[in-house]
C-alpha cells in the first residue's frame, strides 16, 4: 500500500505517527518523498527500490532518500513506485509547503505516485482567520482560482474550499480514497472551526460526487493524536 501525504500544516508529523504506529504492529514500513523532506537521524541512502531487499525491517519505519544537507530529496519517482514490491506501507510526503499550514500548489506539484492507493490532505487550523498571504503557501496563486487578494482573510469555508479544489490541494487526488486531516487543533476554539471545516468539506465533496473520503481532527499537543488508522487498511 502507498500513502501519499499532500498539503500543508503538520504532514511530516503526521507520516512519522502513521509510520510508526504500523511498523509496532510488524509491518515493513517505508517513509520516503518525492520532494523534500527534514533529515531525520536515521535514514538509509540506496538508489534504486530492489535495495529494500537487503533492508532489514525492525519495529521503526525506514526512512529513504537522497542526502542533500539538511534535508533528504527523493529517488527518482519510478524507484518510488516499486517501494511496495518489498514493504508493507510506504508513506510519500509528495508536496512541500515551507512549514506553513496551507497551501495552494503550482503547476508540477504535488508529485504523487501514479500507483498511490490513499492520499492524505493536511492543514494546520491556524491558517483560518489570517490572512492567506501570511499563512497560504504560494498564496498568489489564491487571485487566479478563487479571486482572493493577499489581505483575504481565510474562513472555515475557504479552507475547505482549497482542501477540496482539484485545482488546489485536492489536485492530482484523482478521486482516490481519501484522508483530510485538520491539524493543530489545540484548543476548543480550534475544534470549532476544525468542525465547520469538517461541514464544508462534506458539502463541497458532496457537490462533486466523491464519497470514498473520511476527516480526521487532531492535535499532537493536547492528546489528539491521528487514530483513524481502520481507515488507511
Amino acid at each position: 500500500m502507498i500513502i501519499s501525504l499532500v498539503g500543508g500544516g503538520g504532514k511530516t508529523t503526521t507520516m512519522f505517527y502513521i509510520g510508526r504506529y504500523f511498523a509496532k504492529k510488524g509491518k515493513k514500513v517505508v517513509i520516503t518523498t518525492t520532494t523534500h523532506i527534514i533529515k531525520p537521524e536515521e535514514y538509509i541512502e540506496i538508489d534504486s527500490a530492489k535495495e529494500l531487499e537487503k533492508v532489514e525491517f525492525k519495529d521503526e519505519p525506514v526512512v529513504i532518500g537522497k542526502d542533500v544537507g539538511e534535508k533528504l530529496s527523493s529517488l527518482d519517482i519510478i524507484e518510488v513506485r516499486d517501494f511496495n514490491k518489498y514493504a508493507d506501507i510506504v508513506l510519500v510526503e509528495a508536496d512541500g509547503a515551507k512549514r506553513l499550514p496551507i497551501k495552494i500548489p503550482r503547476e508540477g506539484e504535488p508529485v504523487i505516485p501514479e500507483n498511490t492507493d490513499i492520499c492524505i490532505v493536511c492543514m494546520g487550523i491556524d491558517a483560518v482567520g489570517k490572512k492567506i498571504s501570511e499563512k497560504c503557501f504560494r498564496y498568489e496563486r489564491a487571485v487566479k482560482l478563487f479571486g482572493w487578494d493577499e489581505n483575504h482573510v481565510l474562513s472555515t469555508e475557504d479552507a475547505a474550499k482549497i482542501l477540496t479544489d482539484e485545482r488546489a490541494e485536492f489536485k492530482g487526488v484523482n478521486n482516490r480514497k481519501t484522508l483530510f486531516i485538520i491539524n493543530k487543533t489545540d484548543t476548543e476554539e480550534d475544534v470549532k472551526k476544525a468542525l465547520e471545516i469538517e461541514k464544508y468539506i462534506k458539502i463541497f465533496c458532496e457537490a462533486n460526487g466523491f464519497k470514498n473520503f473520511k476527516v480526521s481532527i487532531t492535535s499532537y499537543n493536547n492528546n489528539r493524536e491521528f487514530c483513524d488508522f481502520e481507515f488507511l487498511v
